[in-house]
């Protein structure tokens, strides 16, 4: 163990502050920096569309799958977005095998409120027959490896994949009652708004720490998600308890995350483009 190892040891809090105090992050980084972003589609051939995304060491694969289904009572005409996330203990010690634990689940509930929000897709063009048929898109979003901010891997990753979809077409003869699916998987979704979501740890009232590394996230009080759609408007807030946000720190994240919206949404479309 080196002498940096065991002050990071046994005293990790002043060991962390240490490097706040000039403006720097263990890992390198300024405060305000997030880490390189890595995108590729059509990682997982048995999907309908598929992506694995990196946000530094943070590993996440996205795969969505399609089933036919019949729309509800309620909504005849529309189909069905179903996100689920897995944090399993193989990408990281915080988390225990079993059922779904609340950091999991509230992922899957923050993908679905935001896809609902920015009206990513139009839940109709999922619907084939009015009242018989329409696709259910999972979105399963599996961690590989977590170090910290999977609330924005995870959001990249269910963005690139249904970007990466293609359907099988589905008729249907109204004589016989009978639908029919082909065999090629040829019809895009059309997705209506891309948002991205920017995180931010909350570690004092004047310092804030962009994409945090779960030691960021240890050290600091709670964390704000900005998810904001390509107009820079802001489209959704998560803020799941912790330090209370001031609106002036409120607003500079929203110009920091309003940013970055248009350089992530070119690296999932470079990801997507086919390669001669």
């Amino acid at each position: 163990m080196t002498t940096l190892e065991v002050w990071k040891t046994f005293e990790p809090d002043n060991y962390y502050k240490t490097f706040l105090d000039s403006n720097k992050r263990p890992d390198g980084r300024s405060l305000l920096k997030f880490r390189p972003v890595v995108v590729k589609t059509g990682t997982v051939s048995t999907a309908e569309g598929s992506a694995t995304v990196r946000f530094g060491h943070t590993t996440v694969v996205c795969g969505v799958k399609a089933e036919i289904a019949t729309p509800t009572l309620n909504n005849p005409h529309q189909g069905f977005v179903v996100p689920n996330v897995e944090l399993h203990p193989c990408c990281s010690p915080n988390f225990t095998s079993g059922l779904p634990g609340i950091q999991a689940m509230e992922l899957s509930q923050f993908i679905q409120s935001v896809l609902t929000s920015a009206g990513v897709l139009d839940l109709a063009d999922l619907c084939v027959v009015p009242s018989k048929y329409s696709w259910c898109l999972y979105c399963d979003v599996v961690c590989i490896n977590y170090d910290g901010n999977v609330y924005d891997a995870a959001l990249v990753a269910v963005m690139a994949a249904l970007q990466d979809v293609k359907l099988p077409k589905l008729t249907y003869d109204e004589e016989n009652d009978k639908a029919t699916v082909a065999l090629q998987r040829t019809l895009p979704l059309s997705i209506k708004s891309r948002p991205i979501s920017s995180t931010f740890t909350l570690y004092s009232d004047t310092i804030q720490l962009a994409d945090p590394t779960a030691e960021d996230e240890s050290q600091g009080s709670g964390v704000t998600t900005v998810v904001v759609r390509e107009d820079g408007s802001l489209c959704y807030l998560h803020k799941p308890g912790g330090r209370a946000v001031p609106t002036t720190t409120l607003d500079s994240l929203l110009l920091l995350a309003a940013k970055r919206v248009k350089k992530i949404n070119d690296v999932i479309a470079k990801a997507g483009q086919d390669v001669d």
